[in-house]
């Protein structure tokens, strides 16, 4: 992956505390707006028990996998996160980060997830102006 000066390390928090048998669909993480997030992995860094499943979707409804897949199967936790393959998933400023999360354990269970990736923040480019030429140039302007 590319390395820009504006990228920044960032993680996504998700709490969430699940009912007997609760299966939610629509849960999900809001990106902030002043940047770009690239998603590269994530932690289960909190579970009262691994019986439960997910199934992950980007901003434009693009689920990550066919199916729910059992939380065992994610092996990242802490400082180690489970790496999404291929390249990083880029949600743009504003963007949501759909969460289904099905509640398998026959008992109340608390889970926190943990987002790793980065921030990017690219200048726009302008449209028209001395910047315009300049950035055509690849100079900066005095």
């Amino acid at each position: 992956m590319d390395r820009y000066a504006g990228d920044t390390s960032f993680d996504y928090v998700f709490d969430i505390v699940l009912a007997t048998g609760a299966s939610l669909s629509n849960e999900g993480i809001r990106t902030e707006t002043d940047s770009d997030f690239l998603l590269l992995g994530f932690s289960i860094n909190v579970f009262t028990s691994d019986l439960f499943t997910l199934l992950f979707r980007d901003s434009n409804g693009n689920y990550f996998s066919s199916k729910p897949v059992l939380a065992q199967n994610y092996m990242g936790q802490g400082s180690a996160p489970y790496i999404f393959p291929g390249l990083p998933r880029i949600f743009p400023p504003g963007s949501s980060l759909g969460i289904g999360i099905e509640n398998l354990s026959g008992a109340e269970n608390t889970v926190q997830l943990l987002f790793r990736g980065k921030k990017r923040f690219v200048q726009p480019k302008p449209i028209c102006g001395p910047d315009a030429l300049t950035n055509r140039l690849l100079m900066r302007a005095s």
